[in-house]
């Protein structure tokens, strides 16, 4: 499902068929732990792009401005429904960060090094499982317990969620407590995937806040005997214009505990439920330049850029963080992570981190590139678009085609992913024979 919903990526792709077979192995699934099935659609398409540029003798990059969706709403030939995207403008971006390449491959030869510069884009359909549930609720000390039914895993919920809820209520973000994963505290949640925690999670927090400033509105309408209508709300204050009455939501709270009115249950509290089943699309293009020791298969990745369009950015600094992490873990596929076994036994051979290569620091150049929040989803109330897969899902694709464009010149026409060291001192070996 997840591999389907992607295939095709950004491009106008009227029919696609693909065929898929079920293997019983005794040894590890072949299969992305970011992204699950959407990394290998994006890789498909985005290098069978570079080999037909390749074939064709046009530049890669305009390949794909060439073929890129124009018209939206644009239905897929998987059959989604895609609202709108900013594919063009991140194609034209990462060409324009490709400036001055073939002075620095020219500079590369000299030192008897081979240069390639990669493109690739890619379409992310996030969603996760349908709907989702949040609660808010004023404690009787001023406290606004914040109750979700996500789950982080390092995406900083306990950061993002707070500034929702405290941007509607108009509240500092020390007045709210995170709770997450708590069964006594909410009863029901479909917990992290998918990139769905603030399509699905944060429209719910943003829903609960708004039905807590209702619920408040009402029982202070009872408290200081007027109409609802006639109570207004603004930054933890409740007033009556016409009379100048006010009380604070915090004198509310602490009300509804002792004295609850008929129409409010006992407490300040509000629990909502955001039932929606759309997609978001996440999208960008990316940029990768490598150098490659020819006498060794060493490859170095000297840059990398990002242009990705996620929506509205709530807190930039922890989108990029989610890009960042995730286009690492893609650099990790593609050069460098590899489970060996042996072939008469069995035996894994790559069983520990002493053996299974990931990506440190030395490995990741420092990232380039930029987020337009130029393009809000439709899907969500609050324009978002999952960031959570995203970069794994690009820079396989990236890395690679980078990779075999540094290899043209030895005539290496194919290499499967992870493009280490050695299989590239091998396969450089073979074309020279």
């Amino acid at each position: 499902m997840a591999m389907g919903s992607a295939m095709g990526g950004v491009y106008d792709i009227p029919l696609l068929a693909f065929r898929t077979r079920g293997v019983f192995t005794n040894t590890t699934p072949v299969d992305a732990y970011r992204g699950a099935g959407k990394p290998e659609a994006n890789y498909l398409i985005e290098r069978l792009i570079d080999i037909a540029a390749d074939q064709l003798g046009i530049d890669a990059a305009r390949l794909r401005r060439k073929n890129i969706v124009r018209r939206f709403p644009h239905r897929s030939a998987m059959g989604l429904l895609i609202e709108q995207g900013s594919f063009g403008h991140a194609i034209d971006r990462a060409i324009d960060a490709a400036d001055g390449f073939k002075a620095r491959q020219r500079a590369s030869r000299k030192r008897g090094r081979l240069r390639g510069l990669g493109f690739a884009c890619f379409l992310e359909t996030a969603r996760g499982t349908p709907n989702e549930v949040a609660e808010l609720q004023v404690d009787e000390d001023g406290r606004i317990d914040l109750k979700v039914g996500t789950h982080s895993n390092g995406q900083s919920h306990e950061t993002t969620y707070p500034q929702i809820a405290a941007d509607v209520l108009g509240l500092p973000l020390e007045r709210f407590a995170f709770r997450q994963g708590d069964t006594d505290a909410l009863d029901s949640g479909g917990g992290h995937g998918g990139a769905r925690s603030m399509h699905q999670g944060g429209t719910a927090v943003l829903m609960a806040a708004e039905g807590l400033i209702e619920n408040a509105r009402r029982l202070a309408a009872h408290l200081l005997q007027t109409n609802t209508d006639a109570v207004q709300y603004d930054a933890g204050v409740l007033r009556v214009a016409a009379t100048g009455q006010e009380i604070s939501l915090d004198e509310v709270a602490r009300a509804s505990y002792q004295t609850p009115s008929d129409d409010v249950a006992p407490g300040l509290a509000h629990r909502a439920t955001h039932l929606c089943d759309r997609y978001t699309f996440p999208n960008g293009c990316h940029l990768a330049e490598v150098e490659i020791d020819p006498e060794t298969g060493e490859v170095t990745l000297d840059r990398y850029a990002i242009f990705d369009d996620f929506g509205r950015l709530l807190d930039p600094r922890l989108t990029l963080g989610q890009v960042h992490g995730g286009v690492t873990q893609g650099i990790g596929q593609a050069l460098l992570e590899q489970v060996l076994y042996d072939g008469a036994t069995g035996q894994v051979l790559s069983g520990s981190l002493m053996d299974y290569a990931l990506p440190r620091a030395a490995d990741v150049p420092s990232f380039d590139g930029a987020l337009t929040p130029d393009f809000p989803s439709q899907a969500n109330r609050l324009g978002v678009k999952g960031s959570g897969q995203a970069g794994a899902i690009a820079s396989p694709a990236t890395v690679m085609n980078a990779v075999m464009n540094a290899l043209a010149p030895t005539g290496v026409k194919h290499l499967d992913m992870p493009a280490t060291s050695a299989r590239i001192w091998a396969v450089i070996r073979a074309a020279r024979t």
